[in-house]
């Protein structure tokens, strides 16, 4: 249910914004399971050979980019840790832009005076790069690494690579200043999602993996994932940080996009320019947004990336509403997320939330609903879906825990209960 919540949403966003691809990928921030892994477009693994290498890579774990402001929370960690600032300290960001290391760096808007919080809920280029040029360039080179960055996080999936982190010998005038707002350096979406997990989980770095145990036909766990989380930030430094990644997703912050009701969540806007042929290219542009919630004890961090979205192309515009929309869809299937919605949501809301709308492509110009919406008793109810392909129907179905009994092939043409009835236990569907 959660991989194919994730993925129809990223392909959404992908068709929405024009993008050329996407990726998008949830982790478990205490654990470090990895909750659901999509990219778009993708392939049909039965016959990979008639698609493009471009399409069947996994782009969480083999691409690497620049991040853009999403690396903000480094320089954050690695400024308090290191002690050359705090979050109340001034950093002075002026008209909208400055030059600063011998760069003219720019922000989309004059914030003037702000503080180290501020910095992060506004995403100023300028306050980010002096707070970066405060430190000693070989100590936030070091905390970089220890947060992962140059090296592979070890998540068992083949393809990983390892980002590129340059040493000090290598850095240029301009490099240390870059590095502060997340240019200058390669990572991979994972090694991205895997730091702010460690926001989310109080200063550990998790070692990501999909495979948690293996079993014996007996049923014997013969191999257990091991517990590899390090920590590589104080706890005082994440309690610190959280507040202002809070305000990011607020009317206030890049990403009041990302807001669901009711549920609170902390995370970070990026929109990068991509390199082309050795230039940053006029237009091509990257969005992202990564987040965690829910934000006071988080069970859920995820990223989505998007690659050249045309038009509209700052993260908080593409990479958020997709966030939201999974995350919205995804709260009934974390009960202890659903237990921690605020008093305000309704009973409506939640039992809708366990099995959310969707709309499903049935041609150009027509879509159909499949939903399981609380009634006016309370009772969910059940979905129209006819329309819909015999297979897909089924695993809708299933997925709401109702038992179909399909009768022929191809589209369904008539169903047993009618849509709007009580839910029921079984279902029977006639196809033609």
């Amino acid at each position: 249910m959660r991989q194919s919540i994730l993925e129809e949403e990223l392909r959404r966003g992908v068709r929405e914004s024009g993008a050329r691809w996407g990726t998008a990928l949830a982790v478990n921030p205490k654990t470090g399971a990895i909750l659901a892994m999509a990219n778009a477009p993708t392939y049909d693994a039965n016959h990979p050979g008639r698609y493009r290498s471009s399409e069947r890579r996994n782009r969480a774990v083999t691409d690497q980019l620049e991040p853009g402001s999403t690396f903000k929370l480094v320089t954050a960690i690695a400024a308090l840790e290191e002690g050359v600032i705090s979050m109340t300290d001034s950093v002075e960001t002026g008209e909208g832009w400055a030059r600063v290391a011998g760069r003219t760096i720019h922000d989309t808007h004059a914030h003037g005076t702000l503080s180290l919080g501020g910095v992060i809920t506004k995403s100023s280029n300028i306050g980010a790069a002096k707070t970066a040029a405060r430190m000693k360039p070989l100590a936030f080179y070091r905390r970089a690494s220890t947060l992962g960055f140059g090296h592979p996080t070890g998540v068992d999936l083949p393809g990983e690579v390892s980002g590129a982190l340059k040493k000090p010998d290598r850095w240029s005038s301009t490099t240390q200043t870059a590095l502060g707002y997340g240019y200058e350096v390669a990572v991979t979406p994972l090694q991205l999602l895997t730091v702010y997990c460690a926001l989310a989980n109080g200063g550990r770095l998790v070692e990501p993996h999909v495979v948690a145990a293996q079993t014996a036909p007996n049923g014997d766990i013969t191999w257990r994932a091991p517990d590899s989380s390090r920590r590589v930030f104080s706890e005082e430094t994440a309690r610190k940080l959280l507040p202002a990644f809070k305000r990011v997703v607020s009317e206030k912050g890049t990403a009041s996009r990302a807001q669901v009701e009711g549920l609170r969540i902390a995370g970070k806007t990026g929109t990068a320019r991509k390199v082309k042929n050795g230039r940053y290219a006029p237009g091509a542009y990257r969005a992202s947004f990564v987040g965690f919630f829910p934000a006071d004890d988080p069970e859920v961090a995820l990223l989505v990336v998007m690659d050249e979205p045309e038009g509209a192309y700052y993260g908080g515009a593409v990479a958020a509403p997709v966030f939201q929309r999974i995350a919205r869809r995804w709260t009934g299937l974390f009960p202890g997320v659903a237990d921690r919605f605020t008093a305000s949501e309704t009973a409506s809301r939640a039992v809708t939330a366990q099995t959310p709308e969707r709309s499903t492509p049935l041609a150009p110009g027509r879509t159909v609903a499949l939903s399981a919406k609380a009634g006016r008793s309370g009772r969910r109810t059940m979905p129209d879906v006819t329309g819909l392909g015999a297979r897909r129907a089924v695993f809708w179905l299933r997925e709401l825990d109702v038992r179909p009994t399909l009768d022929g092939s191809g589209e369904i043409a008539r169903q047993q209960p009618a849509p709007g009835e009580p839910l029921p236990d079984e279902a029977t569907l006639r196809a033609r």
